[in-house]
């Protein structure tokens, strides 16, 4: 603890970190089941407090509901037994599967986009690739031999 006066940097920064920690994280909406409940609670609890506010949540919800149907089908598709695509009606029906999956894939990608919840909207440019430059500044192998001598 400092004595005497404050600077105004600190007490900015402490009014700062105050408003912090008594944000609210976006609440899931009543009517959305269990599944798409578990999604909505991974998704905001990954984020900043303030990421998501309620005009987030439209679209919020509707990744969730993209991400649980993608992971139904995915099910589905797992548990196909590879015998029923001996006939025309089973290879329809995995066709179909494989169609809907994607389309709820591409959906789910696409509202994460426009959330900014992907990995390239959340790492920092400035971050990023930081570990390859470490690298390219490591000495190479050969290099070492001729240091050693």
């Amino acid at each position: 603890m400092q004595r005497g006066r404050k600077s105004s940097d600190s007490m900015v920064l402490a009014a700062q970190v105050a408003s912090v920690s008594h944000e609210r994280r976006l609440p899931a909406p009543a009517h959305i089941s269990e599944a798409e409940l578990t999604v909505w609670l991974e998704v905001v609890n990954d984020q900043p407090a303030s990421a998501f506010t309620a005009t987030h949540a439209p679209l919020l919800e509707l990744y969730c509901r993209h991400i649980v149907q993608a992971r139904i089908l995915a099910d589905e598709l797992t548990n196909f037994d590879r015998a029923w695509m001996a006939d025309d009606e089973g290879l329809k029906r995995y066709d179909r599967l494989l169609s809907m999956n994607e389309r709820e894939s591409r959906a789910a990608s696409s509202l994460a986009t426009r959330l900014r919840i992907t990995r390239q909207a959340v790492e920092h440019p400035a971050t990023v690739g930081t570990s390859l430059k470490n690298q390219s500044k490591a000495r190479k192998p050969w290099e070492l031999a001729t240091a050693e001598e």
